[in-house]
């Protein structure tokens, strides 16, 4: 990877002003800069983006920095442009708290002779003065520095140049509208809906049913986690399903190694066309829990719908010697044991 083009500018909402940041080599400021980088470069990103139709601002301008046409202009535009599109949600979204000052990193990076990266991020600005200056004291990951970025293919060629794909990231737990809508004029490639349905069929057929061909209790299990999940609204993250659904689950089956699993659900996304982060559309979920759970030969457990945080209401108990129960949070069926207990007490001493 060859850098060709790069600036540093501060983004300051106390002062309301975009300012250029010394680049040179003192200190661990190009350290710093190629870890970061290095970063998004490698990062296969959460969500692929296209221009949106009639909005020519940033492909414009971006498109000036690749033909080398006035770049520093046009990166301080895209700074200032960066500037106002936050205040303006600062002054929509009062509870906002991860807008504040920054160091916005612009860079056009050559890969091969005919293919090029486009780089835009924010990232910590503290955590840059700590880095290159030598006076850092608590590491945070490089994923961690970076607040928001945005990565750009571009193939360029005799003919011109042609934008090919375009993904974000962002370490809000929800991406940041004003980030890829109103700053970076883009609109997602895949829609929700879309992004929903391919999900999880990928799930079932990729994971749940390599668990399901090991063992039915785990697939039971990890079926009506997942179901639970899709179902569930708010935002779809592939890493979040696979570190905190498959990689923490406990498996009855020794064969079944989750972190491969885990390792093989994140690659999904890529492997088929559909983003790793997403919001989530429940009503394209048509699939049921399993809600018939064998207890013994003659018992069985019904769930007549989806229960979050299921293992709240039915857990494992083992006694000392061995034998194996659940326990069911229920007051219904705590008094219909109690009777039949104090049934049975009544005929033993009938008898």
């Amino acid at each position: 990877m060859e850098i060709e083009y790069l600036k540093l500018i501060k983004i300051d909402h106390e002062n309301n002003t975009v300012q250029e940041e010394p680049l040179n080599d003192e200190g661990n400021v190009r350290d710093y800069v190629m870890d970061i980088i290095s970063q998004i470069t490698d990062n296969a990103g959460e969500r692929r983006y296209e221009f949106k139709e009639g909005e020519l601002t940033m492909k414009t301008w971006i498109g000036d920095i690749v033909n080398d046409n006035d770049r520093d202009a046009r990166a301080m535009s895209i700074a200032s442009r960066l500037l106002q599109k936050e205040d303006a949600a600062q002054q929509r979204y009062h509870n906002i708290t991860d807008i504040q000052k920054g160091i916005l990193l612009i860079a056009y990076c050559k890969m091969t002779e005919t293919e090029y990266k486009m780089v835009i991020c924010k990232a910590d600005y503290t955590e840059f003065i700590e880095e290159t200056t030598g006076e850092k004291k608590n590491g945070l990951p490089t994923k961690k520095k970076i607040f928001k970025s945005y990565a750009a293919n571009i193939t360029v060629n005799a003919r011109g140049f042609t934008f090919g794909d375009m993904v974000t990231f962002d370490v809000n737990a929800k991406q940041s509208k004003y980030w890829y809508d109103e700053f970076l004029d883009l609109k997602a490639l895949h829609n929700n809906e879309e992004n929903t349905e391919k999900a999880f069929s990928y799930l079932k057929s990729k994971i749940l049913d390599e668990v399901r061909k090991k063992s039915k209790s785990d697939y039971l299990v990890l079926w009506n986690t997942t179901v639970a999940y899709m179902r569930s609204e708010g935002e779809f993250s592939m890493d979040h399903y696979a570190d905190n659904i498959l990689a923490v689950y406990q498996p009855e089956h020794q064969g079944l190694n989750m972190n491969e699993l885990a390792r093989k659900a994140k690659a999904l996304p890529g492997q088929h066309d559909f983003d790793s982060r997403f919001e989530k559309v429940p009503s394209k979920i048509r699939a049921k829990m399993k809600n018939e759970i064998k207890l013994t030969d003659d018992i069985e457990l019904v769930l007549k719908k989806n229960i979050p945080h299921l293992s709240s209401t039915i857990k494992p108990h083992e006694e000392n010697d061995g034998t194996k129960y659940i326990m069911i949070l229920s007051e219904d069926g705590y008094k219909y044991a109690e009777n039949l207990a104090n049934i049975e007490r009544r005929q033993e001493n009938e008898g």
